[in-house]
């Protein structure tokens, strides 16, 4: 059986996750995954995706949490604590043509007083003297896929050599080691983005939609501590596809355009895909819900922008979104909050509206004790904060972790992709600014 299983083709096999990620809910949905699979790859749905979607394929795709933090860290995870890898998988859907993948890991972590100081997240965390600073960045790297092949590695190791198999003519011509490398993220502890995009072979962007591409977050207790979780939880969930719609004509310094510009941008687009939602939808259970297979849950949500300036650290790391959250009961009675997101932010929702930790949870609306309901409905949609010129869309992907009590340690984590529902307004496309882009778009003064 093992050996019948692993001949089939790495496509098929990635399809596997598609249906029991994409709508967050496997357990629920799974019917109906399966029957939107099959519908959507048997009458084109791929041609006519409007926007983007964490259940189709793109020629551009992201996934927005990736995070690291081992042993070998600095600082490293000690015996009884728990160890975190991300597991990703990259597969060309593209059964005829082999295809060059061009990546970005997006570093979004911030350190006290300069970008050789220690990680932290806010001015607390630093010693007396230093803040906390922005020091986002990111790391390039190509590496080429043979037709219908996957490849996976975690983010913590990389893979080098990413395997290529042995066909001539091909990129490899006789030998397994011309796929390429994957490296490492730039440091652990890690947390920021994955962010690819299928080129051809002078790095123009491909007016095709071949990379499908998933994540596992994997957590695993150190032995020899009193940790009393079990020794590993595994949380999976789908990135978000941009299918091409007039790629593959522009320089290769070009910006990814995803949809129209603003008005008021200096640039055009040069490589066109599909825009990002209008409005993110999470559901969810209230902060403290004791669903009916017991113990308690708590949802952690990562947003991050649509656009970026990858060819300007300083740039992307001021740029910022004002995320605004319409919270709704099973009553439908409504409350409202936002949140800004800069590069990147990820927080338990009811650290969103208080202060970071346990104090003040109970009061935040998305409490189970000031919603009076155990399940709600949050919709999230971006509006144009400081630097807004190159687009204010968001992307998101939330994890719900149980526990036995209150705070306590993890016994099981699911992560889900956010639904999506409308399209960016015209002339509120967002764009993504390459590494190597000699005349990045300006941001304004706020």
């Amino acid at each position: 059986m093992w050996e019948q299983r692993s001949q089939r083709s790495g496509v098929e096999r990635s399809d596997e996750m598609v249906t029991l990620n994409a709508t967050g809910r496997a357990t629920r949905c799974f019917a109906l995954a399966v029957a939107l699979v099959l519908i959507g790859w048997t009458t084109g749905a791929v041609a006519q995706q409007t926007n983007a979607a964490s259940d189709l394929p793109g020629g551009y795709v992201v996934l927005p949490k990736v995070v690291v933090h081992t042993t070998g860290g600095s600082p490293p995870v000690l015996p009884g604590g728990v160890a975190t890898d991300t597991v990703i998988q990259i597969t060309n859907v593209d059964q005829a043509n082999e295809v060059k993948v061009d990546c970005w890991w997006v570093n979004a972590n911030s350190h006290c007083g300069s970008d050789t100081g220690s990680i932290c997240e806010s001015n607390a965390d630093c010693p007396a003297g230093l803040n906390c600073v922005p020091s986002w960045d990111v790391l390039d790297f190509t590496f080429t896929l043979t037709p219908g092949q996957p490849v996976g590695f975690t983010a913590g190791g990389g893979l080098s050599p990413v395997p290529c198999d042995n066909f001539d003519p091909g990129p490899c011509a006789g030998d397994r080691t011309l796929g390429g490398a994957i490296p490492k993220v730039q440091e652990d502890p890690f947390r920021g983005e994955l962010k690819c995009v299928a080129v051809n072979a002078d790095d123009v962007p491909l007016n095709e939609s071949p990379l499908k591409i998933e994540a596992t977050i994997v957590s695993t207790t150190v032995p020899g501590g009193v940790q009393l979780s079990p020794a590993t939880t595994a949380a999976s969930y789908n990135g978000i596809g941009f299918a091409a719609v007039n790629a593959g004509s522009g320089d290769p310094d070009d910006p990814l355009c995803l949809g129209s510009l603003p008005q008021g941008s200096t640039d055009s687009c040069g490589q066109t895909y599909v825009p990002c939602p209008g409005v993110l939808i999470l559901n969810h259970f209230f902060d403290g819900a004791q669903p009916d297979i017991g113990g308690f849950v708590r949802t952690d949500l990562t947003l991050v922008p649509c656009s970026e300036n990858l060819g300007n650290p300083d740039a992307s790391a001021n740029f910022e979104i004002v995320a605004q959250m319409l919270v709704y009961n099973e009553f439908e009675q409504r409350f409202s909050t936002f949140a800004r997101v800069d590069c990147y932010r990820a927080t338990p929702l009811v650290d969103i509206d208080t202060v970071r930790g346990p104090t003040g949870d109970k009061f935040s609306v998305f409490s189970v004790g000031v919603e009076g309901t155990l399940t709600g409905q949050t919709r999230i949609r971006g509006v144009q904060g400081a630097g807004g010129e190159l687009g204010y869309g968001l992307l998101g992907v939330a994890c719900e972790t149980y526990s036995e009590t209150a705070g306590g340690p993890a016994l099981a984590t699911t992560a889900f992709n956010l639904h999506e529902s409308g399209l960016r307004p015209t002339g509120a496309g967002d764009a993504v600014i390459l590494t190597n882009f000699p005349n990045p778009v300006p941001t304004p003064t706020p």
